[in-house]
């Protein structure tokens, strides 16, 4: 296709390329980011001839005029498709999307003059919903060497790199796709447009978009590519839940680009769409259907009646009408008189809720200000072999820390999610925002005493002008002598007396003005709130080289002494050429996936000296870690080989996709594993799932809880009957939190309307029932992280578990997982039994489902 092919409207002073051929009912398609019309050119083939089918070309994209200004983010190019249906006069319109063109395409319907005119929409890998701009993108929207537009210069070899990221089977590249995306980006400012339309690619209010969107009733069909690399599968079960009577296909071994990929099925798929009567019938709202094309038909039903576990849900039939019922009484596996009471005082504050009642913060928040304040709460994420120097390396110690301090302070102060701090209460802790990127030197003995403090406060903030060196010196001093006098209670009553003997020591300095006593209080608390880095440099001995570098930090004897959110321990390199970085922070404030996505940035940014590669399982370095943290609680690590447990994984959501609802997630499949275990088969675990799909804004990022007992589920006859069953549910809850519409969603927003002392009670008189609710142990993970070590909160008494990347290369070539442990010395020997059982015998898991 070229220039000549087209033909062109103006439109709001542009000039928009467009193809319209054929007659009949009108098919109007929408391409995606990077893209234009000719993605649709083998899919227009395919479809039958009684229709008239138009595409255009975005503005800045393809032969639409380049005009690259600060109008290009998906709800200005809806204002583009909705003048350019109004110009042409389409009606009985049939609109199709792919990718951000989805998401425009549903900006567009928010018009109701447009809604009028499109008959049916058809979502293809839609963008709109993700929870993180795609790394290809947010690589584009840089403009720096690194960006590979910038980068390249030869425009085939930058169309084929894009194209591998969309295609799964890259056989199918062709000489001649390439060819037309190369002759695009070749054009005078095509390049431009797509840096400028990738920083404006999200939506400004994702909130208000998902509540538009699932109000629309309108007849919708999604399709989407198995192995989409760029927006992920789940993605796919958040629209079709969100759109009323919305049918969802699933085309096996397919990438982002169906329509190119695969266009004789998507045009099948599309075709019999197009053939079904254009209103939803009742039972399309309360059923919708999957399909996942060549290996199973439409979702099941409930199949009690036919001998299907009581407990299996009909995975769409919460969603009736596109709106959650809720039933509280899920949260309840075992009735007792504790669970009643409890959930009478559920229905009780429902009941305040609905007569106006609201809470001061978000649930979680509150929860994780009562349960997660101590130190074992905490949890601790790693950078290995970090580039910290940006120019020539020193040999010296102290000004390889200075500059490690003066790049790390530049980055937290860049990131907004890390300014954060705990507030100190009597019965919770509140997170407090803080606008000083502080960071302090610490020097601890061996049995955690502070042997010297070295603070570097915030160049960019005022310093402490009416203080004398001679008096900070003094509040130094004192800091040190009251961190250690208290170093041996209990680390929540010791932050709080440090901080309360330091408050009496600056109001006991009678000599100092009221101003000067002001600064000087100022002072203590910034050091207390700020970040604490903590240095040691690794022996250059091979023999325990790999051992020492992965070795847990013993946060116990070199904690936080204050309210900081970051406590932070970097190892260098005999050389001092590489620096290792592990980061605890306090959960009140924060919580993992954030934390996570924010380090990725700092080693995106420093760079890297080298791939991380973990000890051989069968080395010494591999060894069983387990150190007791207090009296009741210890902390282990294993290293573990998931490779089988993995492919169990792809052979289930091959064969079972869409009898489980949705795929069998890394974690529900632990979890299921775990309570295979003799001992823990009746323990109710709870998996922490982000939610950011419901707030405008990053920094309110938060989570809700997925909790279920697996044991429920058992069939002993047939494992996998019983899988299947627990599988639906956990993903129909997975879901429907991630939406904000299931019952421990709701269930953690009524408990921020009580007061903290009531977590106490129940706590305390009946953590058995408190625990139907809320679960007793915990399994999270982190697939990106380089080393995940276990948070423990306060009332799940069974323990934490914490995983982080699956695929880590080991010394001998093979791949591991570092597996962390939080709880009891019992409960985490059970589960280190557990993990290594489900590593080398995960077939037994579902024995019989060669069987099926």
């Amino acid at each position: 296709m070229d220039a000549d092919s087209y033909k062109y409207i103006n439109i709001n002073g542009i000039s928009i390329a467009y193809t319209d051929s054929g007659s009949g009912q009108t098919v109007l398609f929408v391409h995606g980011f990077a893209s234009f019309s000719y993605t649709w050119q083998k899919l227009m083939q395919c479809l039958p001839k009684n229709l008239r089918l138009v595409a255009f070309d975005l503005k800045g994209c393809g032969y639409s005029e380049k005009v690259c200004d600060g109008y290009l983010s998906p709800f200005d190019h809806s204002q583009i498709l909705d003048q350019f249906i109004l110009k042409l006069g389409l009606k009985d319109i049939f609109l199709v999307g792919h990718s951000m063109g989805g998401a425009i395409s549903l900006l567009a319907l928010f018009n109701q003059e447009i809604k009028e005119r499109v008959r049916k929409l058809v979502l293809i890998d839609t963008a709109g919903l993700f929870q993180k701009i795609p790394d290809f993108i947010d690589d584009l929207s840089v403009v720096s060497p690194s960006n590979p537009l910038l980068k390249l210069t030869d425009e085939d070899l930058m169309a084929r790199l894009v194209l591998e990221q969309i295609f799964y089977d890259r056989k199918k590249i062709t000489g001649e796709i390439i060819k037309e995306y190369a002759d695009v980006l070749r054009l005078k400012n095509a390049k431009e447009c797509i840096i400028g339309a990738a920083k404006q690619i999200a939506i400004a209010n994702i909130r208000s978009f998902h509540k538009k969107m699932a109000a629309l009733k309108i007849p919708t069909l999604l399709i989407w590519g198995e192995k989409d690399a760029i927006i992920d599968l789940e993605d796919a079960f958040l629209f079709f839940h969100d759109l009323p009577g919305a049918k969802l296909k699933i085309i096996p071994s397919c990438g982002h680009c169906p329509q190119e990929e695969q266009p004789e099925k998507t045009a099948q798929i599309i075709g019999k769409f197009l053939r079904l009567e254009p209103k939803i019938r009742d039972e399309e709202k309360t059923s919708g259907e999957i399909d996942v094309i060549g290996k199973a038909v439409t979702a099941e039903k409930d199949k009690t009646a036919a001998g299907e576990s009581p407990a299996a849900y009909d995975f769409t039939a919460p969603f009736e009408g596109g709106k959650h019922k809720l039933k509280m009484s899920r949260l309840i596996d075992h009735w007792s008189f504790g669970t009643v009471f409890l959930m009478f005082f559920v229905k009780c504050l429902q009941l305040l809720k609905k007569i106006g009642f609201k809470a001061e913060e978000n649930g979680w928040r509150k929860a994780s200000g009562i349960f997660l304040r101590k130190e074992h709460t905490k949890f601790i994420l790693a950078l290995f072999r970090l580039n910290y120097f940006h120019k020539n390396m020193s040999s010296e110690p102290e000004t390889s820390k200075a500059v490690l301090i003066s790049r790390l302070a530049d980055f937290l102060r860049k990131t907004p999610a890390c300014h954060w701090t705990s507030e100190a209460g009597i019965l919770m802790h509140r997170r407090k925002q803080v606008f000083f990127t502080d960071i302090t030197e610490v020097e601890f003995t061996e049995d955690g005493r502070i042997l010297n403090l070295i603070p570097y406060f915030d160049s960019t903030r005022p310093a402490f002008v009416m203080l004398s060196e001679e008096l900070k010196e003094k509040a130094l001093k004192q800091i040190i002598f009251y961190c250690n006098k208290n170093c041996g209670i209990p680390d929540l009553k010791r932050n709080r007396k440090i901080h309360k003997s330091l408050s009496w020591w600056v109001m006991r300095q009678y000599n100092l003005s009221r101003a000067r006593q002001h600064e000087l209080r100022l002072y203590v608390n910034r050091i207390l709130n700020g970040t604490f880095i903590q240095f040691d440099i690794l022996t250059d001995d091979p023999q325990i080289f790999m051992k020492e570098r992965f070795a847990t930090p013993n946060t116990k004897y070199r904690g936080h002494p204050g309210f900081g959110l970051l406590n932070i321990f970097c190892r260098f390199t005999r050389d001092l050429a590489e620096a290792d970085l592990w980061f605890q922070y306090h959960h009140v404030p924060v919580d993992g996936m954030p934390m996570q996505e924010a380090l990725a940035d700092l080693k995106k940014e420093w760079g890297s000296c080298g791939k991380v590669v973990y000890p051989a399982l069968s080395g010494p370095a591999a060894e069983k870690e387990l150190y007791e943290f207090n009296r009741n609680i210890c902390r282990a690590r294993i290293y573990v080989c998931f490779d089988e447990f993995l492919k169990l994984r792809k052979k289930i959501n091959e064969k079972y996709y869409s009898r489980m609802g949705g795929p069998a997630t890394v974690a529900s499949m632990l979890i299921w594993g775990i309570a295979q275990h003799e001992d823990l088969g009746k323990r109710k675990f709870v998996f922490p799932v982000d939610t950011s799909l419901l707030v405008d804004y990053p920094m309110e990022r938060t989570l809700s809880l997925v909790i279920i007992r697996p044991g429920k589920f058992f069939t002993p006859q047939k494992p996998l009957k019983g899988f299947i069953a627990y599988q639906r549910e956990f993903n129909r809850h997975l879901f429907a939190t991630r939406l904000g519409k299931s019952e421990t969603y709701e269930l953690l927003e009524l408990y921020a309307l009580i007061h903290p002392l009531f977590y106490y009670c129940t706590s305390k008189i009946m953590p058995k029932s408190l625990g139907e609710f809320i679960g007793t142990a915990g399994l999270t993970v982190l697939r990106d992280a380089e080393m995940f070590i276990s948070p423990m909160t306060d009332v799940h008494f069974n323990g934490f578990i914490a995983i982080g990347n699956m695929k880590m290369p080991t010394e001998d070539g093979g791949n591991s997982s570092a597996i962390s442990f939080c709880g009891s010395k019992e409960r985490v020997l059970q589960y280190i039994d557990a993990m290594q059982n489900i590593s080398k015998n995960c077939e037994n898991l579902l024995d019989d489902l060669d069987e099926d």
